[in-house]
């Protein structure tokens, strides 16, 4: 059923502007138990399981439950760090035999609500902790409704009623050359919020967006809740008139853009939002849909604050694109890949201490291909996580080869993190390579806390304890860096190369980098300036109390067994016979 929306308007024939704030981007004390559940959570990463599945899916130590899908906190209501016992969720699970056969049970949610479901159980053991393995099937109707409660909840429609009414506006035969500007707006980071903050409290951010789009467009628009965050609009405007689409698209954006205050939380919003125009770009609803979505596609990549609008390029991209993803798969099994690396020079000593790892990919047909060009496309094809690994792998082997007082730097992506085990990564690769953990250093990017930040924290602490050394690279460019440094001890802060850049001719950026390194010695935090590119910048940070320096000045990424003979008497490194050696999975 279609809810057309209404409001009154101004005098002008104007919907009034949404009133809003729009948000810069900003972002347990640990016990015994959370302690434990750390160790145990990295023998069972149950967040490479599909939160698509049709059952609720747990792992249970005891009657504490340390990991769960999607599905069933949603089902409960919570979220796992206020996950109750067990027993108080599904009783049944604390007598039945682990014999993975399904039985009859109670499932009680926390809004008290009641259901029969069918349960099973199969032990795990791993290093002598005895786990259980739960997976719970729910009612038909359970499913029903919560595959329809974002809808029913928010009073729009759905896709296939979007489409019909869509299509229906362009088939009335009474209005004149029809004319209209379809949306796609998608969330950013709700994942973050329904994590930080509960999915009651998620529920209640949606509610209140539909609430919006229904309070500040008009009743000829038409407005779907597509998927849980993602949501499409159409608002019609006079052929004659197509600069009236560019009002539609700031109202919408500011609908998007907003602090919200949700049962006492202050919530930041920002969205994505992708757009077309019927029947500029096109006249059929199905393309006009595809191409709002690539232009959506587009916003979620260069981070826009503002709308994108649909360009012929975008489907050339996708092809190109789609072609590069193809050959990524292909690069790994034929040895495409290789490594530079790009020394830091301790300003103390004038020697090289560490060398950081860049992935370079010889396209047999392309040549080289800048990392900046297919990191993405990995990234978002999921083969980030195999690259990243023999990345890893392949730096600590090179170098595991060197002299013990020279360690390596390797670039992690953030989808990388999020995705991959990446405590049991660096343990499985320390192992296997026999390099010390102290001469390992991870560098993360802040865009590490954008999704999951206390399971994040957690393996990054876990890391930290074998001895690898945790960087923040790019230290200053983002918007909650001092937050983070506060929420997480880093070893290392690297400033951004953009600030060495212009230090020599801005006197603020010249207090900017002074005050960092004030900051990183006063939490006892080494301070690394990267783009180092002339002999100025170098004598300025000497009489600060920057440690480490790299750029093309100390020198240009290149094979491991060049840096002896291009820079005697700064390193100890010995020539090497020449092999490829691999980088992290990022650009210098």
């Amino acid at each position: 059923m279609i809810v057309h929306i209404s409001q009154r308007i101004s005098q002008e024939g104007v919907p009034p502007r949404a009133d809003v704030t729009l948000p810069t981007t900003a972002p347990r004390e640990k016990t015994q138990d959370s302690t434990s559940r750390e160790n145990i959570t990295a023998l069972f990463p149950i967040h490479h399981l599909a939160d698509a599945s049709s059952e609720g899916l747990a792992i249970l130590h005891q009657d504490r439950v340390i990991e769960a899908n999607r599905p069933l906190l949603s089902c409960v209501g919570t979220d796992l760090q206020n996950f109750p016992s067990i027993r108080n969720i599904l009783p049944g699970a604390l007598t039945a035999p682990p014999d993975n056969s399904y039985r009859p049970g109670t499932l009680r949610t926390l809004e008290g609500r009641s259901f029969q479901v069918e349960f099973r159980l199969i032990p795990l053991r791993r290093n002598d902790l005895d786990c259980l393995a739960l997976a719970v099937t729910f009612p038909p109707f359970l499913t029903t409704f919560r595959s329809l409660s974002a809808e029913s909840d928010t009073g729009l429609c759905g896709q296939e009623e979007f489409g019909k009414a869509v299509n229906a506006f362009f088939g009335n035969e009474t209005t004149r050359q029809p004319a209209g500007i379809l949306l796609r707006a998608n969330i950013n980071r709700f994942r973050t919020i329904s994590g930080r903050y509960g999915t009651c409290i998620a529920d209640n951010v949606l509610n209140e967006i539909g609430r919006r789009l229904r309070a500040f467009l008009t009743e000829e628009c038409i407005v779907a809740q597509l998927g849980n965050d993602d949501f499409g609009i159409f608002c019609p405007f006079p052929y004659e008139h197509p600069g009236q689409a560019t009002r539609w698209a700031q109202i919408v954006r500011d609908i998007f853009h907003a602090t919200l205050s949700i049962d006492g939380h202050r919530i930041h919003l920002t969205a994505s939002i992708g757009c077309c125009l019927i029947p500029f770009d096109t006249y059929r609803f199905e393309t006009a849909y595809h191409y709002a979505e690539l232009a959506l596609n587009e916003a979620r990549r260069l981070q826009s604050p503002d709308w994108i609008n649909f360009t012929p390029l975008m489907q050339a991209d996708v092809h190109h694109r789609s072609e590069l993803e193809h050959d990524l798969q292909r690069a790994l099994e034929t040895n495409q890949f290789f490594l530079e690396f790009q020394p830091l020079i301790s300003l103390r000593t004038n020697r090289i201490e560490c060398v950081e790892a860049l992935l370079r990919w010889q396209h047999p047909i392309r040549g080289v291909i800048p990392p900046n060009d297919f990191i993405p496309i990995a990234e978002e094809s999921g083969l980030i996580v195999s690259i990243g690994r023999w990345v890893l792998l392949e730096a600590c082997t090179q170098v595991s080869k060197l002299p013990s007082h020279v360690r390596v730097a390797v670039n992690i992506s953030a989808i990388q993190f999020l995705h991959d085990d990446m405590y049991a990564a660096v343990i499985q690769t320390l192992l296997q390579t026999g390099l010390a953990a102290e001469r390992l250093e991870l560098e993360l990017t802040e865009s590490i806390f954008l999704e999951a930040v206390q399971r994040n924290l957690e393996t990054m602490s876990k890391i930290r304890a074998l001895g690898v050394k945790i960087v923040m690279d790019d230290f200053g460019i983002g918007f909650s860096s001092l937050n983070y440094l506060r929420s997480f001890p880093f070893d290392r802060i690297k400033i951004d190369r953009s600030f060495i850049r212009d230090m020599l001719n801005d006197p603020q950026t010249q207090s900017i980098v002074s005050a960092i390194m004030t900051l990183g010695h006063a939490m006892s935090m080494e301070v690394i300036a990267e783009g180092v590119e002339t002999a100025a910048q170098l004598d300025m940070l000497r009489h600060t109390s920057c440690s480490t320096a790299q750029g093309f000045l100390m020198g240009r990424p290149a094979p491991l067994a060049k840096l002896s003979s291009a820079y005697p008497g700064m390193t100890e490194i010995p020539v090497m016979s020449g092999s490829s050696i691999s980088t992290s999975a990022s650009a210098s």
